[in-house]
Formats: structure tokens, C-alpha cells, sequence
């Protein structure tokens, strides 16, 4: 998603999978009866020399053109053969705009076998599937009347007709694409024209490992009496790991690829620098460690008075033009290997952390930490507030008039606990200002309760003891969820004191009097 931030949506998705059929490989096995699955250190050899060969011709190539940006991740089907997922993002210059661009790079028709008869022994041998495997070279679109029931009928050819004048069917992989290179392999293109398709693109980049799950059966004389078979302890859920997989890693490739590269930024609040020390280690010696004085991100408020160049970035550019030396503790200007800066997400719950996130991606140039929360002059007590003052963050007014709604149709107890789900949500920018907002709708019923609870008649609390009552009821429905009121530091707390008193039936009784007739009654007098 950095990546996407900095260039934009991806404009191709390929795949490419490995062939086992390769000369390389059928070289390797000659005048052996080993087969290709056998031998995973020459496949992933292979394989890993055939990715790297089509990803420089998408980077130094141009292949499909001017490329900002490639993403890989290898993965591996259940029987062993690896296959790479592709997302390549494509500079401004080279952005496919007409259907004229896109047909020279992508295909999605059987090439004619005298045009490029390279291409189409490719697309025939394996790319076209019928029941059982590759078609017929001599008939590639030809599959037999009985079996056309399997395929879609918008496939139908009806050029192409039987000895009984019957139309017959091809099935073609979903986007049939071919890229013409020397790799010589099943590859899939396609073009990411949508902005939605973004989660499903990442889905392949970033799906996970393979499961597979293993039943462990004791071994004994089968003449004694079976034992008890505990299905919990018997039945374990593990990583899957192929023979291919296994070679991969054990050869130190790439399971992941990025370029450019993205560098991880840390931060930190004022005086809270991460430590790291030892049980042993003395105190003072740990506090005078440079990595605790000369941070990632102090240094690069200090960098800005000996590098005037530094003030017109953000600390998310900064990775772009500089690059961090640990030896020296410093920035310095970056001469090669170019790189994207990504700060590293934190939750709303959080608090001050994740206001100073959302500075660090706006703020120009700042050398000090009282820079970051002046805007327009004037410093603010909080960078919560300096967000606000910028209009980085939203009203909440989207909520407010949520409960609102909700009121409408819903009891106070459905109120509270709405208004404690978008607690735990964490979207609440203020839910301090949420709560004042909607407090009287959140405590509706908080009267009604306590004269059940209490069984006294015509209570009269105030509006703070309400308040108070209604937050005691959150904070329960808070605890029920492994969540708690003090997780929210602008929210307000109930008060314990208030709350045993509000549950005494006999000062509730002393109290439940209208304050303004008593006045009244006391001029009266």
C-alpha cells in the first residue's frame, strides 16, 4: 500500500508458472527415470533464473514499458511446482489509455499458427486444456461432441463444426494472455483497469502459507485393547511445506520481491525512545547508548540545520533523496539504490502516537517536536489539536447523527452499546465530543432503572448523576469485551464514590425531592 501511495494503483497482474517441461530440465533428467517433481533443487534453480530474467526485462527491458515498480511473491502448489504472482506499477508515460495500447500486450485469442507458429505451439501445448489435457496440435479448438456439456457456450466457435455439422466447443483459460519472451512458460496478464480490484490483487501477494492438517496415531500391538483417543491432542494444525518450498528457502530466495525497496520508519513520542537492555546491565550505561540519544527519528529533526535541502520533505519522503547510516547515527544524502519511506500503522486507541502519525505525513521540515505542532504560527498543546487545526481529522458528526438515528427505533441499552462498538472500533476521532453530544440519548433509560432497582418512586438525579450512571454501563459492556473505559484517555470515567451512593435507597429517598419547588417552599417561610 506504500507503494500504491507513492505510484498509484498497479496496471498489471501476472503470473508465471514453472514448466516442467523445460529443456533446461528435461536436460538435467536425461537417460534417468527420475521425474521432474523429484528433483526441487533444479526446478527452483530454474524457475528462480527464469523470474529474474522476466523481471529485469520488466525494469531494464521495457518490456510492456516504462516501469516504476515491481511486487512478487512465490508460492507453491500442494505437489510441489512454484508459481509467481506479478503486480507491476507503470510510470505516467507508459499508462495504457486506449485499446489500441492494450492489444499488442495482451491476447486473448488462439495466434495464428502461420503468423507466429512459435507462439501458437505455445498457446496449443499449454494453454489450451480439453478433458483430458493439451488439445491435438493438428485441431487445437477440436473437443469431442460428448463432452461439450463442460464448456461455457460463449465459447462456441461456430466456424469450426464436426463431421455432423454440430457446432464444437473451446475452452480457454480465464484472460488467455502470452507474453512473447524467452521464458517459455504458462503466463497469465492481465490489466488492472479497476480501482477496486486492489484488495483482490493483493489477496495472491500477501494470502499467507499453506495448512494442512495431521492426525498423529500411536503405533503398538494391535492385539491390546485400543486406547481412548483423545481427538483434540491427536489432531494438530500445521504449516504445509513442500519439497519445491523447501528448496527455495533452504537456497535463500526471495519469497517476497519489492522494487524500489521500503524502508520502515520509526518514531516515537517526546522522551519515549524504545530501550533495549540486558537484566544485568547497569542503568546509566543503557541510558547513554547512542541509539537512545540519536534516534531514527531525532536525527532527522536534527539533520535539517546541516542539510537545507531536508526542510522541503516530510518524513515519509525523506527515505526518497536520504538514507540512514547506523554507524554515524545520521542521514545522509542517498547516491543510489532508490527507496520508499512507510511509517508503521498504529491504532486510534493509542492516542497522541497516532495524531503524530498523521502529522509526520504533512509536516514539512520540522526541528523540533514543538514544529510539529505549531500551525500557522501558534502552538498547540496536543498534536490531536494540531490535527484538528490542520483539518486532518473528521467531526464525527457521522456518529452523532448515528445515534440519533438509532434512537429513533432503538433502546437506550441498544444506544450504549452502538456507542461502545465504535469505541472499540477505534474510528472515533473525539469520543469524548461524541459522548457529550449524546449522552441524554445514551442514558434515557438510566432513570427508569434505578427506580426499578431501588423501588422508589419519581427520582430526581442530576444530569452529572445520570451521566455518571450511564458510563458505569458502558464501562461493564467495555469489560464483557476484553476493552476498557481507561483505554480512552479524552473519555470521561464514572466516579465510584457517586455510584455507591446513587445505589443507597435510603439517601436516594432523603434526595428525591424537585430542587426548585424546595426554593419555592423556602420564600414561602
Amino acid at each position: 500500500m506504500s507503494l500504491c501511495k507513492w505510484f498509484g494503483y498497479p496496471d498489471f497482474f501476472i503470473t508465471i508458472t514453472c514448466n516442467p517441461k523445460w529443456p533446461e530440465v528435461q536436460r538435467f533428467l536425461k537417460d534417468t527415470t527420475i521425474r521432474p517433481e523429484d528433483r526441487p533443487n533444479i526446478l527452483c534453480r530454474i524457475f528462480k533464473i527464469k523470474l529474474d530474467s522476466i523481471t529485469k526485462d520488466l525494469k531494464e527491458g521495457k518490456m510492456l514499458g516504462r516501469v516504476n515498480s515491481v511486487v512478487y511473491t512465490v508460492e507453491f502448489q500442494k505437489r510441489g511446482l512454484p508459481h509467481a504472482h506479478i503486480c507491476v506499477f507503470m510510470h505516467s508515460d507508459s499508462k495504457i489509455v486506449s485499446v489500441d495500447q492494450l492489444d499488442p500486450i495482451i491476447s486473448a485469442e488462439i495466434p495464428d499458427i502461420a503468423e507466429d507458429p512459435e507462439l501458437y505451439k505455445l498457446v496449443a501445448d499449454y494453454m489450451i486444456h480439453g478433458p483430458c489435457g493439451p488439445l491435438n496440435m493438428n485441431c487445437p479448438c477440436m473437443i469431442d461432441r460428448k463432452c461439450s456439456k463442460k464448456f461455457p457456450k460463449k465459447f462456441v466457435n461456430e466456424t469450426c463444426l464436426d463431421k455432423k455439422g454440430f457446432p464444437v466447443y473451446r475452452r480457454r483459460d480465464s484472460d488467455l494472455s502470452v507474453v512473447k519472451s524467452r521464458v517459455n512458460a504458462h503466463i497469465n496478464v492481465e490489466w488492472c483497469n479497476q480501482v477496486g480490484s486492489i484488495k483482490y490483487l493483493f489477496k495472491y501477494i500477501n494470502k499467507g502459507l499453506d495448512r494442512t492438517t495431521l492426525r498423529v496415531v500411536e503405533s503398538g500391538n494391535q492385539d491390546e485393547q485400543e486406547p481412548v483417543v483423545d481427538e483434540i491432542e491427536k489432531y494438530y494444525d500445521c504449516r504445509y511445506i513442500s519439497a519445491c518450498e523447501s528448496a527455495w528457502r533452504i537456497f535463500s530466495y526471495d519469497i517476497h520481491y519489492r522494487y524500489p525497496a521500503v524502508i520502515r520508519l520509526t518514531f516515537h513520542l517526546p522522551g519515549q525512545q524504545n530501550v533495549v537492555y540486558g537484566t544485568d546491565d547497569d542503568i546509566d550505561e543503557v541510558l547513554n547508548k547512542p541509539s537512545v540519544a540519536s534516534t531514527m527519528f531525532l536525527s532527522w529533526m536534527k539533520c535539517k540545520e546541516r542539510l537545507p535541502e531536508a526542510r522541503k520533505l516530510t518524513y515519509v519522503e525523506f527515505p526518497s533523496k536520504f538514507v540512514f547510516k547506523l554507524s554515524t547515527r545520521s542521514w545522509d544524502i542517498r547516491k543510489r539504490h532508490p527507496s520508499i519511506g512507510r511509517i508503521h500503522s498504529v491504532f486510534p486507541s493509542v492516542g497522541e502516537a497516532y495524531y503524530l502519525r498523521i502529522l509526520l505525513n504533512k509536516v514539512k521540515g520540522p526541528k523540533s517536536f514543538e514544529d510539529i505542532r505549531t500551525v500557522n504560527g501558534t502552538l498547540y498543546p496536543t498534536f490531536r489539536d494540531a490535527c484538528y487545526a490542520l483539518g486532518l481529522l473528521d467531526d464525527d458528526n457521522e456518529y452523532i447523527e448515528a445515534i440519533k438515528e438509532a434512537n429513533v427505533y432503538g433502546s437506550a441499552t441498544y444506544l450504549r452499546t452502538l456507542f461502545g462498538t465504535m469505541l472499540m472500533s477505534g474510528s472515533l476521532s473525539r469520543p469524548d465530543f461524541v459522548w457529550e453530544k449524546t449522552w441524554m440519548y445514551l442514558s434515557d433509560d438510566i432513570l427508569y432503572r434505578q427506580e426499578k432497582h431501588l423501588n422508589v418512586d419519581d427520582l430526581n438525579y442530576s444530569d452529572e448523576e445520570i451521566k455518571n450512571l450511564a458510563l458505569l454501563e458502558i464501562k461493564k459492556f467495555l469489560l464483557r469485551n476484553n476493552s476498557s473505559l481507561r483505554n480512552y484517555s479524552n473519555m470521561p470515567y464514572p466516579d465510584d464514590e457517586s455510584i455507591s451512593s446513587s445505589n443507597n435507597r435510603l439517601i436516594n429517598e432523603e434526595l428525591s425531592y424537585y430542587q426548585n419547588t424546595m426554593e419555592d417552599e423556602l420564600k414561602i417561610c
